[in-house]
């Protein structure tokens, strides 16, 4: 039971919409955890020994926190903080091996990597969290560890503070819009585009031509990158109905050029997460500054590692590497747009053939994250769309243009100088 599924959206959502706005005034964040574990509870029935992987990661936090607290020793600060992303590596390769019958749970990657860094925050001078029902909060907030951002304990908790945890009828009407349009992103255009690459694949993967290949690259880049970019939108819009402001991620197609800018749009909170815990220590003990090579390298390996977790990604970590360097000593990122427009625009449909084979990589490889993000039943809502047959994609087409033409710089130049008429007009046709 994900976001996209009709048990969430018709059931569970509104039930605990309700709950929470009957019982949470006072004990906001004891109702959100009660939410937090029903949702844990049905996501897990059919795999029900999966159910003890949260309880207990939370319990090792909660230990592990108050043990560095009093030893502040370094090296056992870091042992126990890498405990969780040890034992994250060893769940992932039982899930891919065929050895035993091992289901991955689902909704742990992000909570192991957001334990390690409550316990290395305690290096960092905060403080251990004598409240367990918190930790818990926090590691099985589940709009969050689901798909991210990635949001330190410490911000956590301020956002869930009594004085800015509030549902209010404006709040819920902006999120549930950003719901929305992530819903759309992720069904109406994701699920639609990897559908066609998938039936592309099953009829020409014996005998592909160029044309072919490169209409499949097309449709698993733009499929994948609506789908993470919807998942954001639905996880940021759903902890906004739930009176938790986080900040939205806004990523744009159209305005990826670079691999550095592509992996900020879609996993920038990995960046952040590796940036903190692995870039800096390491620059610091070594006592260099951190460089372009050192932090490319970080990004590429932990982004593969999260997704794959396995010998094959760290081969393809070579390559995604080399080409990242490639594009960051061209200077193409945005901070020289102007200078290098045209060289933006050549860089972007490269892009497109990179990160295409990347996916193609991902799904081909019959690893979890094909099952979890493009395969699952639950997911299947875009089938409605079938009996329109090839209509299905122009509607796809009219979607991504209504998503992203009022975001491209062309039309926010036309906007500022348009008056006021003519803006709430423009307002009033793309909210149509």
């Amino acid at each position: 039971m994900l976001f996209t599924a009709p048990a969430f959206l018709f059931v569970f959502l509104p039930l605990s919409m309700l709950f929470l706005l009957v019982f949470g005034k006072s004990r906001g964040r004891l109702c959100i955890g009660i939410v937090c574990a029903a949702f844990h509870v049905l996501l897990n029935m059919d795999t029900p020994i999966n159910l003890i992987w949260l309880p207990l990661l939370t319990l090792y936090s909660y230990v592990c926190a108050r043990v560095c607290e009093k030893y502040t020793q370094r090296w056992l600060n870091v042992l126990l903080g890498l405990v969780p992303l040890l034992w994250l590596v060893l769940v992932r390769v039982l899930a891919v091996g065929d050895s035993i019958a091992f289901v991955y749970p689902v909704g742990m990657t992000l909570p192991a990597f957001c334990a390690s860094s409550y316990v290395w925050d305690i290096r960092y001078g905060e403080r251990a969290q004598k409240s367990f029902g918190k930790l818990w909060l926090y590691l099985s907030y589940f709009p969050l560890m689901l798909v991210g951002p990635f949001i330190r304990y410490s911000q956590f908790e301020q956002l869930t503070d009594r004085e800015n945890m509030k549902i209010t009828l404006d709040g819920c009407a902006e999120s549930a819009t950003l719901f929305v349009v992530g819903f759309i992103k992720r069904i109406a255009v994701g699920a639609v585009l990897i559908a066609g690459y998938d039936k592309i694949f099953a009829y020409s993967w014996e005998s592909p031509n160029l044309t072919i290949i490169l209409l499949m690259l097309v449709l698993i880049y733009f499929g994948a990158f609506f789908s993470l970019s919807g998942y954001y939108d639905m996880a940021v819009g759903l902890s906004g109905m739930y009176g938790i402001s986080v900040e939205p991620i806004a990523a744009n197609p159209l305005k990826v050029a670079t691999p550095n800018e592509y992996s900020q749009a879609l996993f920038g909170h990995i960046r952040v997460w590796a940036d903190r815990y692995i870039v800096e220590p390491i620059a610091q003990v070594l006592g260099i500054r951190p460089s372009r090579m050192l932090t490319t390298s970080v990004y590429c390996v932990l982004l593969l590692l999260v997704l794959c977790s396995n010998i094959s990604a760290l081969v393809l970590c070579i390559p995604l590497i080399l080409i990242s360097l490639v594009f960051s000593a061209l200077k193409l990122d945005k901070k020289h747009s102007v200078s290098r427009a045209g060289l933006r625009t050549l860089s972007g449909l490269t892009l497109i053939v990179v990160f295409g084979l990347f996916w193609a990589f991902i799904t081909v490889d019959g690893l979890p994250i094909n099952t979890i993000t493009f395969d699952n039943a639950e997911y299947q809502t875009d089938m409605v769309l079938v009996s329109f047959s090839i209509l299905k994609y122009l509607y796809v087409v009219a979607v991504g243009v209504i998503l992203l033409l009022p975001r491209t710089d062309w039309v926010m130049r036309l906007y500022k100088k348009a008056s006021e008429r003519a803006r709430a007009a423009l307002e009033y046709a793309w909210l149509a």
